[in-house]
């Protein structure tokens, strides 16, 4: 078997560096990442860790070098770097200035490149003539005294990283060293409005590790078992407050006195609101509010309850939200981790959270037809059936008689409109 090594890889190109990325321990890495906006974000000094042969000053941040500090290193996952620099960066001597101005190639970001993070190693390979992480000038083993030098491959040290913070170091001559200190650009965190469990299998799964949930996760088949969750409703005000809706039936567990769909037991039964807040750094939703939860009521930061008066006060999630979806991941113990996929829904509409207003809805579950009766005996005007995301599917006038067999399997709510108003219900599509 012909041996691959790292020279091969680097000929080998895109494919071989794509592969090499994603498969390492690599994730962190992936986004928009600038320099810390704080004096000594770059430096240089006689050692590693040691710059105090020069670093940049605090005013320099928002000052002359402004250019420079609003640079982006761009780690995309497929293993593509990219400098982007906008109209302007800082230009140095050896580059024909002193101050802002436009970038000169071979660093002006025309070229796209590669990186590698190898988490055995602790470092980051750049690969790419004119690519860079920190200042353009240095390489391993050295600084560039004319930009047709530009190396097409440098590594970096990565001395420490959390999930939104790295420190690079790179030697240059004499046991010298540059120290850049980058903070990733993290997403918005927008939770307003009214999210449901995903309704699909594995919305929810529990595992070992983070990534690994093989212990235990929602199969299909319990969608309909567990209707009484999936449309249970964690509401994000835009007011701060927050609020766990359960009308009358939620999915109960033995902690909780039985396992099944039963009332809601208290604390987490959404008669206390309670608050939420973003931190955008962190990437997480804070929870107060003993009893308010989001997923499910058993897991907290580091645990599970074995009982409901055990409840906590406040649960720090770790989530990511793009478009109306929210995935959370939430350590509990030894290592293992919860997570949650969430749908942003629209707010139904008023009586939804009442299901109990004279509606008959037969056979329910059903996998082909509805039938609709008013306990009063009044006519039926018009039926409208919406998804567990607000989005309205399907409208019918007259009847009450309804084929449903083409809609996904999941919950549906009802609007169904008489002359005394509209009255509401749901029903369980197999």
């Amino acid at each position: 078997m012909k041996k691959t090594t790292f020279s091969s890889l680097i000929k080998n190109g895109v494919m071989a560096m794509g592969i090499l990325a994603v498969s390492s321990l690599s994730a962190q890495f992936q986004g928009d990442w600038k320099f810390t906006p704080k004096a000594g974000a770059m430096g240089v000094g006689p050692s590693k860790g040691d710059i105090s042969w020069w670093s940049n000053s605090d005013a320099e941040v928002a000052g002359i070098r402004a250019c420079q500090f609003d640079d982006i290193f761009q780690f995309n996952a497929d293993g593509t770097f990219k400098n982007v620099m906008g109209t302007q960066t800082y230009v140095e001597g050896w580059q024909g200035g002193n101050g802002c101005g436009s970038p000169v190639a071979p660093h002006d970001g025309s070229n796209t490149g590669k990186w590698i993070y190898d988490n055995a190693a602790k470092t980051l390979t750049i690969i790419g003539k004119g690519n860079f992480v920190g200042i353009p000038k240095v390489f391993t083993g050295g600084e560039l005294s004319a930009p047709t030098g530009a190396k097409d491959t440098i590594v970096y040290e990565v001395t420490s990283m959390t999930a939104n913070s790295v420190v690079l170091d790179i030697p240059i001559t004499n046991g010298a060293y540059w120290r850049f200190e980058l903070s990733k650009e993290m997403p918005a965190i927008d939770p307003t409005g009214n999210w449901n469990l995903a309704p699909k299998a594995g919305c929810m799964k529990v595992g070992p590790a983070k990534g690994d949930y093989s212990w235990w996760g929602l199969p299909a088949g319990d969608l309909t078992v567990r209707a009484c969750q999936m449309d249970d409703r964690f509401v994000f005000n835009a007011d701060g407050s927050f609020q766990n809706i359960m009308q009358t039936e939620t999915w109960r567990e033995g902690w909780q006195g039985a396992d099944g769909c039963g009332a809601p037991v208290a604390p987490h039964d959404g008669s206390t609101a309670g608050k939420w807040s973003v931190d955008k750094n962190s990437g997480t939703i804070m929870i107060v509010g003993k009893g308010s939860f989001i997923g499910i009521p058993k897991v907290y930061n580091g645990g599970e309850l074995a009982k409901p008066a055990d409840a906590k006060d406040t649960i720090i999630y770790p989530v990511t939200i793009k478009n109306d979806t929210m995935v959370v991941e939430i350590a509990i113990a030894n290592g293992a981790y919860w997570y949650f996929e969430l749908v942003r829904s629209a707010a139904p509409s008023s009586g939804v959270a009442t299901l109990n207003n004279g509606v008959k809805v037969y056979p329910n579950p059903t996998s082909g037809t509805i039938n609709i009766e008013m306990t009063n005996s009044a006519a039926i005007k018009n039926v409208e059936i919406f998804n567990t995301i607000g989005m309205r599917v399907m409208q019918v006038s007259n009847t009450g008689n309804i084929n449903v067999a083409a809609l996904p399997v999941g919950t549906y709510f009802l609007n169904v409109t008489t002359a005394n108003g509209v009255s509401t219900s749901k029903f369980i599509k197999q």
